[in-house]
């Protein structure tokens, strides 16, 4: 049961991560609008791009995870990060 709890913690730091950074790009960028930010990036098509960079920051706390051995959160942070990236690429497709 504790390592399911470590998994899904690894799972939703995964998901935080990407978020906290792209609005603090929004804040830097656009002063906090974050729908305006977005549609000036498709605009210009780089929102996948990016995209590809927030999600780039799961890395970090991944290899602090995987230095430390735990690796629970770890493939928790892994499974989000393929998810993104599998969204990305679709994103990108269409």
């Amino acid at each position: 049961m504790i390592k399911n709890k470590l998994f899904i913690r690894g799972a939703v730091l995964g998901l935080l991560i990407p978020s906290i950074v792209f609005m603090s790009y929004s804040l830097v960028r656009m002063d906090g609008d974050f729908v305006a930010l977005y549609y000036e990036l498709d605009a210009l098509n780089i929102h996948s791009h990016v995209m590809s960079l927030c999600v780039l920051a799961n890395a970090i706390p991944f290899f602090i995870f995987i230095k430390s051995n735990r690796e629970k959160p770890a493939q928790g942070i892994l499974m989000i990060t393929i998810l993104f990236a599998l969204l990305i690429f679709l994103d990108k497709l269409l």
